[in-house]
């Protein structure tokens, strides 16, 4: 019997970057039918939790979010598991991003996002896009004065090509790197992440891996799937995402992760 079922939303349920109201209307109803049988729904995702909650909007009082990465896991009202970036580490992997031309850097924080400046890309994407809470600080090393969980290095289409070279080598065995998308390498700490959220949601819970299903396209997803039984890669996911799922279900656009959640109800 299936307790838990976690879900990443760019890619798997949506296409990047849509907000509110993207989402099939018929997943509320569905979620909704799977947690009067007392199962958990959870969102995991490098998204903001208010960027999450406007997704959800009609069932958000009754999911969990594993926002940011991993970094952070909430109830619908309160945080219930946190992994915070030593301040120092933080402060350096930003001066790294900032050299990185021509990508931008966005800081998560337990309060809000953090970016330089409203004139940028970024600022529109994650504000107009993805609804997020976001400040435009100017300097980002002097100027935040919150807890750090994620940095996050951004370029329209070549993130991982861009971060290649010598980022990712330098800080792989520091922090844990995720590229989500073709936009972002995330940076988050090393022990946190997808994999952390979920292994925190069944040690909180009693839940095994075998009451475990997880849905993804990406390859900060992957982490997922050794805690479930049944994992579920969309169709337009990655090759070597597709590799590593037991199942391969229809791609965001066609509702696969929907068609899946739908057959549950009969079990």
């Amino acid at each position: 019997m299936i307790r838990l079922i976690v879900s990443d939303i760019d890619g798997t349920l949506v296409g990047d970057g849509q907000g509110a109201g993207a989402l099939n209307p018929e997943y509320y109803a569905v979620i909704r039918q799977l947690i009067e049988k007392g199962i958990k729904f959870m969102a995991c995702s490098g998204r903001q939790r208010v960027s999450i909650a406007k997704l959800f909007r009609p069932i958000e009082d009754k999911i969990f979010y594993a926002c940011d990465g991993g970094s952070l896991v909430y109830d619908s009202e309160n945080l219930l598991f946190a992994k915070i970036l030593e301040r120092e580490t933080a402060m350096e992997i930003i001066r790294d991003a900032k050299k990185i031309l021509p990508c931008d850097v966005m800081v998560c924080g337990t309060k809000r996002a953090y970016c330089e400046s409203k004139d940028s890309e970024l600022y529109r994407w994650m504000v107009n896009s993805y609804g997020y809470d976001m400040d435009a600080v100017g300097n980002l090393t002097e100027n935040i004065r919150d807890d750090i969980v994620k940095v996050s290095v951004y370029h329209q289409s070549r993130a991982e090509e861009l971060t290649n070279p010598w980022f990712r080598p330098k800080w792989e065995n520091k922090v844990k790197l995720s590229l989500a998308g073709v936009q972002w390498l995330d940076c988050v700490p090393p022990d946190a992440g997808k994999k952390s959220a979920v292994e925190f949601m069944q040690q909180h819970f009693g839940i095994t891996k075998e009451e475990t299903i997880v849905f993804g396209d990406n390859q900060n997803d992957i982490e997922m799937f050794s805690l479930a039984d049944r994992s579920y890669a969309v169709e337009n996911a990655r090759e070597e995402v597709k590799k590593t799922a037991s199942h391969i279900c229809g791609g965001y656009r066609a509702d696969g992760v929907l068609h899946v959640l739908k057959s549950l109800l009969s079990v």
